[in-house]
């Protein structure tokens, strides 16, 4: 234990270096406090700040000190925001978004100087319909497109954003989240496929004969629904299951080996049905219009390089829907 003469000396010095922080605003600490929040990780902040852990932890505690009170807890090994840092990060970050936005609006971007990739989540389907009209339009120019197949987990896609691994993603269901925007870029209906000499489906398909069928699945899954839960406008019966696939070419494929049956968007669909010898119909029950979503993080609104990125995957998509349904 300290003697008392040092207590006196050190403890006037720890309280007044304890009010300077107080009285001293630093907003790297709101930026350091609100990436946390979005990480629940020290760690993960970290990175995506390129900073030491123990910097991010140090800015922690001075930002703490500066509020008065605890904005993190230990939950497990990781952490979880108080009542008071939930209100924090809520009231801030739309703030912090804010002045992210507009010093990226002043930016200059030119792509046929940049040398910057860009990621782009899609569902194979869009991939698949646009990635060679992508490739030609940026054949001149010095970026780079890179699509990866679509991140089937809604939290997993979300987190991919966050952390800047991806930079658009193309998805069938809008974000909720502030934090996400989102553009409404193209609709699709979905149809039914069966191989092209299937002997019950030679006049059509009706609603008896559709669920009396085999299907072959698409391992979709959003909000715990398969994708015809989720145009369906009514409750549909259970379907007898046949199989599932990870991939809509593979689910083409074992339709039109099998008496199965399957559900696809009709873009894609029609693009392979002469290759694989196949029959699209209707759907013989009330259904809704898949949407396709462009989504990014909000606090790249108005970033002229994702600006750029969104136009032309918003106008390559219309070019390319606007083919299939004049086909």
């Amino acid at each position: 234990m300290k003697p008392l003469s040092e207590q006196l000396q050190t403890e006037p010095l720890a309280l007044a270096k304890e009010q300077q922080v107080r009285h001293k605003l630093d907003l790297n600490l709101v930026r350091v406090f609100c990436c946390v929040c979005d990480y629940q990780s020290i760690t993960l902040a970290a990175e995506h700040l390129c900073l030491t852990q123990s910097s991010v932890s140090n800015a922690i505690n001075r930002f703490k000190i500066l509020v008065g009170a605890e904005v993190f807890v230990r939950q497990g090994r990781g952490i979880a925001l108080t009542a008071l840092g939930q209100h924090l990060h809520q009231t801030l970050s739309p703030s912090l978004i804010d002045i992210e936005q507009c010093i990226n609006s002043v930016k200059v971007f030119d792509p046929s100087k940049s040398k910057r990739v860009f990621h782009v989540s899609a569902n194979e389907s869009i991939i698949d319909l646009i990635e060679a009209d992508i490739e030609k339009a940026v054949a001149d120019k010095g970026v780079e497109i890179i699509f990866t197949e679509a991140i089937i987990e809604q939290e997993n896609l979300y987190q991919a954003l966050k952390k800047q691994q991806i930079d658009l993603a193309l998805d069938i269901v809008p974000p909720t989240e502030a934090a996400f925007s989102s553009l409404q870029i193209a609709t699709e209906k979905l149809v039914c496929v069966a191989r092209a000499n299937h002997p019950q489906f030679k006049h059509g398909i009706d609603e008896a004969s559709y669920f009396a069928a085999k299907h072959l699945f698409y391992r979709l899954h959003r909000h715990n629904q398969r994708v015809a839960e989720i145009i369906s406008t009514d409750h549909l019966p259970e379907r007898h299951m046949y199989g599932e696939k990870s991939s809509l070419l593979t689910m083409l494929s074992g339709v039109s080996k099998s008496d199965a049956i399957c559900i696809a968007p009709y873009t894609y669909a029609k693009s392979y049905q002469a290759t694989f010898d196949l029959t699209l119909m209707d759907l013989p029950f009330e259904s809704q219009l898949i949407s396709i979503y462009s989504i990014w993080p909000t606090r790249n609104q108005q970033d002229p390089a994702t600006i750029w990125l969104r136009k032309l995957i918003e106008t390559t998509m219309e070019k390319v829907y606007l083919a299939s349904s004049d086909s």
